[in-house]
């Protein structure tokens, strides 16, 4: 990973002038000796702290991917959904062009129930190169989950329509592959199990995104769905 990895401007621009400076106090040493010393401990500190900036951004990005990978193995973990908020925190604000660590970031997102930003960060990785294999699998993830609302309400709307609920039937089980965390991804998925009459797996993943996020918006219909015995 390249050395401005992770860097804000003003560290990008330390770390310019540290480089300019150490260039100096080497012009300095054999005239100046004390001046060159002084140039060359300044241009220490501005190469260096923007260095251990970069590699600190790099650990943080292996966390966050490890603890997404938990994450969607237990979505309910509370522990696990904090630290990976927390190191999100840590690097959202941070300039990376890399494409992978990008998408990282925009599965730890949405993960996590932040989809705005997700599809923000999916954006920017796939401008940065748009055949990129990890942000084409998340953005057909998400646009697979958002189609599930789509195809739940026309279920819903007509009950009788056997080939609505035969396409969200297979959409449905196509969805279910994917590791879900986040608590409206997994509301989504038990509204549709629920409409084609998979009441158990409505109500545990019902029961997840309650544990979850328990103030959603769809909190009272997903306490009705949670409430079928399994």
């Amino acid at each position: 990973m390249s050395l401005l990895q992770g860097l804000h401007l003003y560290e990008i621009v330390l770390m310019v002038l540290g480089v300019i400076l150490f260039f100096r106090a080497l012009f300095l040493m054999k005239s100046s000796p004390k001046s060159g010393a002084a140039y060359f401990l300044i241009s220490a500190i501005f190469i260096g702290w923007p260095s251990v900036k970069s590699i600190e951004f790099g650990k943080i990005t292996v966390e966050l991917n490890n603890q997404t990978e938990e994450l969607l193995k237990n979505p309910t973990e509370a522990a696990t959904r904090q630290a990976v908020v927390e190191n999100l925190k840590r690097i959202e604000g941070r300039s990376t062009s890399d494409p992978h660590i990008i998408t990282l970031i925009a599965r730890a997102q949405f993960a996590t129930g932040n989809e705005a930003a997700a599809e923000a960060n999916l954006n920017q990785a796939l401008k940065a190169d748009p055949k990129f294999p990890e942000a084409l699998a998340l953005r057909q993830k998400i646009a697979s989950i958002q189609k599930l609302d789509q195809l739940t309400e026309q279920v819903k709307s007509n009950p009788q329509n056997e080939a609505a609920k035969q396409e969200l039937t297979q959409h449905l089980a196509q969805v279910a592959k994917e590791p879900i965390a986040n608590p409206n991804a997994l509301a989504t998925v038990a509204q549709a199990q629920a409409a084609v009459g998979n009441k158990q797996e409505a109500a545990g993943n019902a029961a997840k995104a309650l544990q979850i996020s328990p103030n959603m918006k769809r909190a009272s219909e997903l306490r009705n769905l949670a409430a079928v015995p399994r």
